[in-house]
C-alpha cells in the first residue's frame, strides 16, 4: 500500500499545499481555504485553517482540523481576498475585548457605579483576570509580522 494521499481528484497531497474543501455548517456547507499541515497515524491531512466562507472567526474555533483525504481538493494557490483571514477576525475581536476590558476597568477605578452582572467588589477582579487572559492570547495567538 502506498503512503501517497491523493485528494479527491487525484492530485498528490504535500504539506504546505493549498487546498479547499467543505465544512458541514448546520444544514449547510461553508468553503473553507486553508493549508496542509501534515497527516494523522489513521490517513487524514491536518490542515491548517486560511479562511472560512461563513462561521468560524470565534473564539472556540479550530485554527487546525483534520479531514479525510477526499473530502478535499488540492488548488494551485489560495486567491486574493479582501475579507480577513479567521485568524485576523480572531486577533481584531480580541484586541476589541482588551479595549473594553481596559476602559471598563478605567470606568470602575474612577468610581463608576456596577452595571448589569457587575458586583462592586467583584467586578474589577474580573475584569483584570479576563483583561490578563485575553493579554496572554495575543502573545501567543497573534501572527507575527
Amino acid at each position: 500500500m502506498s503512503d501517497v494521499k491523493t485528494d479527491a481528484r487525484g492530485v498528490e497531497i504535500v504539506e504546505g499545499a493549498s487546498c479547499v474543501y467543505g465544512a458541514p455548517v448546520g444544514r449547510s456547507i461553508a468553503l473553507v481555504e486553508g493549508v496542509i499541515d501534515g497527516f494523522t497515524p489513521s490517513g487524514r491531512v491536518w490542515v491548517r485553517i486560511v479562511r472560512r466562507a461563513y462561521g468560524g472567526g470565534w473564539s472556540d474555533s479550530k485554527e487546525r482540523v483534520h479531514v479525510g483525504a477526499d473530502r478535499l481538493v488540492i488548488v494551485d494557490a489560495l486567491p486574493e481576498s479582501s475579507h480577513p483571514t479567521d485568524a485576523e477576525r480572531q486577533v481584531q475581536r480580541r484586541r476589541e475585548r482588551i479595549a473594553t476590558y481596559r476602559q471598563r476597568i478605567a470606568e470602575l477605578e474612577a468610581g463608576g457605579e456596577a452595571r448589569g452582572w457587575e458586583s462592586p467588589e467583584d467586578a474589577l477582579k474580573h475584569y483584570r483576570k479576563w483583561l490578563a487572559q485575553e493579554e496572554a492570547k495575543c502573545a501567543t495567538h497573534e501572527p507575527k509580522q
